[in-house]
């Protein structure tokens, strides 16, 4: 039976690394932001969308508006705002991701129409 260490060889022939430290820089570059709170209610919002909302449970049901569709196809959660179409795989995990695809909008965008973006307009 082999017993010998089966750790990496160090890099550069050295014994031990030093640990990375981040940059205390922004990260981004603008004022303002994107603010989760500020997003509506997913049941205020799917309402004013249009959607009939069925079922009971966690889950409701509703027609997609991402396809031709006679039957409910789309679940929706009213808790998080989490989507799945089971007939033409929409899906997101909330508003603002049901506002982008339904509306062809860049994350800025949709959270900007939604109230969800505070400040600069960079």
């Amino acid at each position: 039976m082999d017993t010998t260490n089966n750790k990496a060889a160090p890099r550069n022939g050295t014994a031990s690394r030093t640990p990375r430290t981040h940059s205390t820089k922004p990260r981004w570059n603008y004022k303002g932001g994107f603010d989760r709170a500020r997003l509506p209610p997913p049941s205020d919002y799917f309402a004013q969308q249009g959607l009939k909302l069925t079922g009971g449970g966690e889950w409701k049901d509703a027609i997609c508006p991402f396809h031709e569709d006679t039957k409910p196809s789309l679940r929706v959660r009213l808790d998080t705002g989490g989507f799945r179409c089971m007939v033409c795989g929409a899906h997101g995990g909330d508003v603002l991701a049901f506002h982008q695809q339904r509306y062809g909008l860049s994350f800025k965008q949709a959270a900007q129409q939604l109230g969800a973006w505070i400040g600069g307009a960079r």
